[in-house]
């Protein structure tokens, strides 16, 4: 049975293979750009150099030369609209509010626990300061998440400590607990990295900053599971957390309607993502 990521990276294939170009037999291309709609700006890579796309495996190519990167999908998709007015990009991904045009990639979220935070694939600023984080997957979401293994490092349970009841989070830290003694399991919704992501903002962006949680939708019988996940998740954390649940396909036929973006972006996603 071919499962929803094989198919994933089967259609990503036949579009190099249409364009003649290489890669290896773990789907990864010889040459950066041959997985970029468009060359890396300075920014860009100094930005993305502050996590792990770059970083080379032990046996592998770094990630970003997949050819079902997540992180090559976001850099393809919001890189254009670097300096330019997101006001288009947040009404497609049913963000209200007003728009900027600064936009970074592995943003860090401090927490104020110890070690590495939680990070952003991309942060939009606002002009008011505020934040629009988003979370994004591509085929990571189709893999069921492993059974018996805790939610969390215990950094995020110290001894006498509450730490998202403390950051004024009482229903994020009440899903987390239950996540984190195996009351609540989810298969593909990685909810821990939500709160996480959510922690971070209440520790270090400006208050009214917001969460998006943007995924490539595919059908199959991991979809229904996964959106029922999703909306349970919103349901019990939406007092408290600015979520947002976008799709790219949805993203997409919104970008497409418009009048004002450049068709030549529009036309590399259509015929990478959304043929």
């Amino acid at each position: 049975m071919v499962t929803g990521k094989t198919a994933l990276l089967r259609a990503q294939r036949g579009w190099a293979d249409a364009r003649g170009l290489r890669y290896d037999a773990h789907g990864c291309v010889r040459d950066l750009a041959d997985n970029l709609r468009a060359p890396l700006s300075a920014e860009a890579l100094a930005e993305l150099e502050r996590g792990s796309e770059l970083a080379p495996g032990t046996t592998r190519p770094a990630r970003l030369y997949s050819l079902c990167s997540s992180a090559a999908l976001v850099v393809n998709v919001f890189d254009y609209w670097r300096g330019r007015d997101h006001m288009p990009l947040l009404q497609a991904l049913a963000v209200g509010g007003s728009g900027g045009e600064r936009l970074a990639f592995e943003h860090a979220l401090p927490t104020g626990l110890a070690g590495d935070p939680p990070t952003a694939d991309v942060v939009l600023y606002r002009p008011d300061g505020r934040l629009v984080a988003v979370e994004s997957k591509y085929a990571e979401w189709l893999v069921p998440r492993p059974r018996g293994k805790r939610a969390f490092k215990d950094k995020y349970f110290p001894s006498g400590g509450r730490v998202w009841a403390d950051a004024g989070l009482p229903r994020c830290q009440a899903l987390a607990e239950e996540l984190q003694d195996g009351r609540e399991r989810l298969k593909f919704c990685n909810a821990p990295q939500l709160l996480k992501h959510a922690l971070g903002l209440a520790k270090s962006a400006r208050e009214g900053s917001a969460l998006v949680y943007l995924y490539y939708d595919r059908p199959g019988k991991e979809a229904p599971t996964h959106r029922a996940e999703l909306d349970r998740v919103r349901e019990r954390l939406g007092p408290e957390v600015e979520l947002h649940v976008a799709t790219y396909q949805a993203v997409f036929r919104a970008l497409r309607a418009r009048q004002d973006v450049e068709r030549d972006y529009l036309d590399y996603l259509e015929q990478r993502y959304f043929r």
